[in-house]
């Protein structure tokens, strides 16, 4: 009789394990592919004076190549233009070699790649973590940030919140949040 009552048991545990795994996979978000877009490349052709200059990486590239050129009074003027465009009115400065010597250089850094949020991938904690993220929260579902249980809510994405309260978390608002999402990436990626 105890053989019977084990196998019993051992049936019931595997029998609640195995629902309990459906349920998890169910009631669980599952996370979106991470989409990320590329960072700036910079090359001498198309990546503007300014560009050049106000990245320590680019500028430390430039002024080995082209010692002195940071130090140009004029140089603030030409921000908006590439080396070629001023390339005649520096010429000893700015030659073809170096400009090819720079160019190979600057291919060589990488712009940093930045992930794209989204509202069926992110999780609540990643947005609360980033100010500019949580902003655009807030302004289609204002308090979002501050109410009390949020912290409980870290490990869920928006789509999987929007099961409990669709009034307040409308497929309209998730649509213009990702789009705002993908505007704020491709505005720190430089594109």
């Amino acid at each position: 009789m105890s053989r019977f009552k084990l196998s019993i048991l051992s049936v019931s545990v595997v029998a609640l394990i195995a629902v309990g795994a459906v349920l998890w996979n169910f009631l669980m978000p599952s996370a979106g592919p991470t989409v990320t877009l590329p960072g700036i490349s910079y090359s001498v052709a198309e990546s503007s004076v300014g560009v050049l200059l106000d990245s320590s990486d680019t500028r430390d590239v430039l002024e080995t190549h082209i010692p002195g050129i940071a130090d140009i009074r004029q140089l603030s003027v030409a921000r908006p233009l590439t080396l070629p465009d001023i390339q005649p009115y520096y010429p000893e400065m700015i030659t073809d070699e170096r400009l090819a010597a720079l160019d190979l250089a600057l291919g060589d850094i990488e712009g940093s790649s930045v992930v794209v949020y989204t509202t069926s991938s992110t999780l609540v904690g990643v947005l609360l973590d980033d100010p500019e993220a949580i902003a655009i929260v807030d302004k289609y579902l204002p308090g979002f940030s501050t109410n009390p249980d949020i912290d409980q809510g870290r490990g869920f994405t928006l789509s999987f919140m929007q099961k409990f309260d669709r009034k307040t978390i409308t497929d309209e608002k998730l649509a213009s949040m990702d789009a705002e999402f993908e505007a704020l990436a491709k505005q720190r990626a430089g594109l």
